[in-house]
């Protein structure tokens, strides 16, 4: 973290300094202004007036408004170095859950989302995610939820998050720049489809004729001297005529904001960034690709077209401005540039959804980036082309932040299908299911793990943990978890491979019921063609015989309880073997259930 630390100390020094100037203008302004007051009141209303107090006073306004060009520029550098601070300080500190994220809606069907907590309040992707739009957040969801499942890819987004995770100062200064976006909901690109002037003659000659006559009139006055009544009946022919231009055409006019995603300010923004992307130095394959995206197509640079859609957008914003009684009605003015952003849309309409997919899909990997940049000692996974399904050694979950985490070493070699494990109450099993899955996930999505060796077979993941019955359709707890594994079933069938982590299947029925199904349901996977590899927890001893039926597919584990002078502890630590020790009675006598 030395880097970042030093980083945040430059960025506090300019803070300060700007601060200090910030105020000096201020109060240099107010100096101006009353100098300007005191000037222009000596010329207009008293007796003593002279010409150096008009052009005094006229010094003095422009100098006050310049003044307040400089206050603006230093209150833009104000807040993107707060906003530079706020996200190091993050980067730094943040060691807890983001909460309030709204993407729990749609996971209870998936197969390993909702078990796994990747989503949602103090889940995986909160700890993850550093995106500061709304862009950002859903590709990062879409990497969590749709997991890579080949080789090439997997590897090179590794290679493409590990050299992001390099890039300290430039990770930092996009998503400072992503953050004053202000991007929280879903954005609809504008299409040429929806053209109101293309073929809108009257306006196209409009746009020229009115700027020209006010403008000739104008100019005219200059030289040859024009009455009071002639002057008024051409300014208001030409109010009348643009009064019927805009009445023509002034819904249109203010439809073409609405088909617009940002305002000037944003797309300034977006330049801002494009500028960062397209001026980075990438080597990796994808970051390469992606960059790519921004100086190809058919408008070779966005930062050029994105530059010239603002400016148009700016101006077009305009016209609302106190001025904008005389521009509309003597120049044309909205109708002029809402013509012109259209053509421009029609320009870039190809390029623009892959610019900001682009954008969300490096916003994404820069969270990647920063998880691998604070979690140096994790491992990115090795993937064989053949052989051990599963390899992992000193394997801990990443959401675990305590000093003494404990490890585990696990193995699932080529021949092994089924690993039961067994435990009595709060020995870990349940959390060595999510450890094992919720590194998969980010193995799957190019990340390190945590982990000291991590070998696998990228294959589709599918849990049942946290089955649940539904009320408002009328699924029992039983039938939604038969529902949930013929789900699986119905994978396996269709050749997919799948990695398969199941937590006490068959709660939902009585003790011999559970026992023969549980059984006939693992004799059926086996049964099965496709590659699968599957981890299941369960109380049921019993469960643990089919390993002599089974010995080469089958494996057992188990975690175990030691007494610790009266009391039953466990160490969390994976054994081979089943469990022979039990808790339940101990527990309930403990927490004074029973006596």
């Amino acid at each position: 973290m030395e880097e970042i630390n030093l980083l945040l100390s430059e960025k506090e020094t300019i803070l300060n300094s700007l601060k200090k100037k910030q105020t000096l203008i201020g109060w240099f302004r107010v100096l101006v202004f009353l100098a300007l007051t005191y000037f222009l009141l000596q010329f207009f209303i008293f007796e003593s007036a002279l010409k150096i107090h008009l052009y005094l006073g006229v010094f003095f306004l422009i100098l006050f408004f310049v003044l307040g060009f400089f206050l603006v520029n230093v209150k833009q550098k104000l807040n993107f170095i707060k906003n530079y601070l706020h996200i190091g300080n993050q980067i730094i500190k943040k060691t807890e859950f983001e909460t309030g994220l709204a993407f729990e809606e749609n996971v209870d069907n998936h197969p390993f989302a909702k078990d796994l907590d990747v989503l949602g309040k103090n889940s995986l992707f909160s700890y993850i995610s550093y995106c500061e739009t709304i862009l950002g957040k859903n590709k990062l969801k879409d990497f969590f939820l749709n997991l890579s499942l080949e080789k090439e890819k997997i590897l090179a987004k590794q290679k493409a998050v590990q050299e992001i995770s390099k890039k300290t100062e430039w990770n930092i200064h996009f998503l400072t720049l992503a953050k004053s976006l202000h991007i929280n909901g879903k954005i609809k690109h504008p299409k040429s489809a929806n053209a109101v002037f293309e073929n809108a003659m009257l306006a196209k000659i409009a746009v020229n004729l009115v700027p020209i006559l006010t403008l000739a009139t104008l100019f005219s006055l200059v030289f040859i001297s024009i009455s009071g009544l002639y002057l008024s009946l051409i300014f208001g022919g030409i109010l009348i005529i643009s009064r019927i231009i805009l009445s023509i055409y002034g819904k249109k006019i203010d439809a073409i904001s609405e088909t617009l995603a940002f305002n000037s300010e944003q797309y300034e923004q977006f330049l801002a960034v494009f500028s960062l992307i397209e001026k980075e130095n990438f080597e990796q394959k994808l970051n390469v690709q992606l960059q790519s995206k921004f100086i190809s197509g058919k408008s070779k640079s966005s930062r050029k077209e994105i530059e010239k859609l603002a400016r148009l957008l700016r101006n077009y914003e305009s016209a609302h401005s106190n001025i904008g009684v005389f521009l509309n009605n003597f120049l044309l003015w909205k109708l002029n540039f809402a013509m012109k952003i259209e053509n421009q849309i029609k320009n870039i309409e190809q390029d623009l959804p892959q610019w900001f997919d682009a954008f969300a899909e490096l916003e994404a990997l820069i969270s990647l980036g920063v998880f691998r940049y604070k979690n140096p000692n994790y491992i990115f996974p090795e993937i064989p082309n053949s052989g051990e399904k599963f390899n992992a050694e000193k394997l801990v979950h990443p959401l675990l932040f305590q000093k003494e985490v404990v490890s585990n070493d696990f193995k699932i070699n080529s021949e092994t299908e089924i690993s039961i494990i067994t435990g009595a109450n709060m020995t870990g099993k349940s959390t060595f299911l999510r450890t094992v899955g919720v590194n998969l996930v980010l193995a799957m999505m190019g990340c390190p793990v945590a982990a000291k060796k991590f070998i696998f077979q990228p294959m589709h993941l599918f849990t049942s943990m946290r089955t649940s019955d539904s009320l408002s359709d009328g699924t029992s707890y039983f039938n939604a978890e038969i529902l949930r594994l013929r789900h699986l079933v119905e994978n396996l069938e269709n050749g997919t491979p799948q990695f398969i982590i199941l937590d006490e299947i068959l709660k939902g029925t009585n003790s011999q019921d559970k026992l023969t199904g549980s059984e006939l349901f693992l004799e059926k996977l086996m049964k099965s063609q496709t590659l699968f590899s599957c981890l299941i927890a369960t109380h049921d001893l019993d469960l643990t015989k089919i390993e002599e039926k089974f010995p080469l597919k089958i494996k057992n584990y188990c975690f175990e309880l030691q007494n610790n002078n009266g009391e039953l502890e466990t160490d969390y630590k994976l054994q081979n073997g089943v469990t022979k020790s039990m808790n339940a009675i101990y527990l309930m006598k403990k927490f004074g259930i029973i006596d």
